[in-house]
């Protein structure tokens, strides 16, 4: 148990059981869940939203989940919030102004959302101090860059300016926060968790291939967003100069508003049947994807961690990641997987083709991931930084 049980509200634009906005509501998830299990009692303030054209049925002010205190905030549009990231959740000011003072400590999740600044405002006032938690969101990237400038300046500065302390995922983050102007000295280091437990019993090898007809094809997977800084389109042209006829490429994942032109480019290069889009994976069928891959790509830009690589490695499979990944500085350091460079096509076909012809090593490399993953990234182990970080900066 904890030296003191401490009262924590999380603040975040999408929570459980939104898995199609990627990996930022699963750790939270983990993170309250296993926060409350050490004794804290944690809030979670956050909207209803699930996907483009749903929203959580069961959402309530004062919903529970596993000991997580749960408000569900109606958001005003899913179309906002999926396609242009703006989430307007109503009534959410109220209720702040009436229960921010009872928190020790406030943990904001993700950078330019307006629920980020409801927090900041009154945290200020009542002189409540808050760090936050930017996922790899604060660096302005992808689309609609200038308007994410116009955000900073009327809101985001004040976010970050007015920050106790951060939290980064990796050393690439810490760099993304200095490029905005945060003292380093403020930033403290704590790598993602992975959820060990739900690895002990894993569905059957075989289901994958026989649901999507990929017995006896040569199985090379992504799984994410759709997006542009995950790096699909790099990972496409990659694919086309394998001479591997029996190689299919199986892109798993939500299409945050990509997936249009990365089959433009799989036209374009004739490759035809040889791409499978299968939509969003969750939970086994997410784990059979990854038993049944021969390799997983995760081929990101700009990403400061990266759960992906790491759930691979617990189901079996061999990860190849880019250089300019988060997860890379563990990838590489650690030896428990491969490291191309960002954009080198020709280099990461060549890789995909040593591991293809002899996964021995690779073999080796998964050995070595699992256990440096039971060891180092469990909840377990993770959530005792998070209690020093929130002991540090908590009133």
């Amino acid at each position: 148990m904890p030296k003191r049980a401490l009262k924590i509200l999380q603040v975040v634009p999408y929570f459980y059981p939104a898995w199609a906005y990627g990996g930022i509501p699963r750790v939270v998830f983990e993170l309250s869940r296993e926060l409350v299990s050490q004794g804290h009692d944690v809030s979670v303030y956050t909207t209803d939203v699930l996907d483009k054209d749903s929203r959580y049925p069961k959402a309530t002010l004062d919903s529970e989940i596993e000991g997580i205190k749960v408000s569900y905030f109606k958001n005003f549009s899913n179309k906002l919030a999926h396609d242009f990231q703006i989430y307007l959740p109503e009534g959410m000011r109220g209720m702040v102004e009436e229960t921010l003072s009872s928190f020790d400590i406030i943990h904001l999740h993700g950078h330019r959302h307006f629920l980020n600044n409801i927090v900041r405002s009154y945290a200020k006032k009542l002189g409540k101090p808050y760090i936050l938690s930017g996922h790899g969101t604060v660096v302005r990237i992808e689309r609609r860059v200038a308007a994410k400038a116009v955000f900073d300046k009327l809101f985001g500065e004040k976010v970050l300016r007015d920050a106790a302390g951060f939290v980064a995922v990796s050393e690439n983050e810490v760099a993304q926060y200095e490029e905005f102007g945060v003292d380093k000295g403020k930033v403290r280091v704590i790598y993602n968790g992975i959820d060990v437990d739900a690895y002990e019993s894993l569905p059957e090898k075989g289901a994958f291939r026989e649901k999507y007809g990929l017995k006896g094809k040569e199985v090379i997977l992504f799984l994410g967003k759709i997006t542009p800084r995950k790096g699909v389109d790099f990972l496409v042209k990659a694919f086309a100069l394998l001479s591997r006829p029996n190689a299919v490429l199986v892109i798993a994942g939500n299409d945050m508003g990509f997936k249009s032109e990365v089959e433009n480019i799989i036209k374009e290069l004739g490759l035809g049947d040889r791409v499978i889009f299968t939509g969003l994976l969750v939970d086994d069928e997410k784990s059979s994807a990854y038993m049944d891959a021969d390799v997983l790509v995760y081929p990101a830009i700009h990403e400061i961690f990266g759960l992906v690589p790491f759930e691979a490695l617990m189901c079996g499979t061999v990860p190849i990641v880019t250089d300019d990944c988060g997860c890379g500085e563990i990838i590489g350091s650690e030896g428990i997987g491969y490291l191309v460079k960002y954009e080198d096509a020709k280099g990461l076909a060549k890789k995909i083709d040593e591991v293809l012809d002899d996964y021995s090593g690779a073999e080796q490399k998964v050995a070595k991931g699992q256990s440096f993953i039971r060891e180092r990234l469990s909840w377990k182990r993770v959530v005792k930084e998070y209690e020093s970080v929130y002991e540090e900066f908590a009133l």
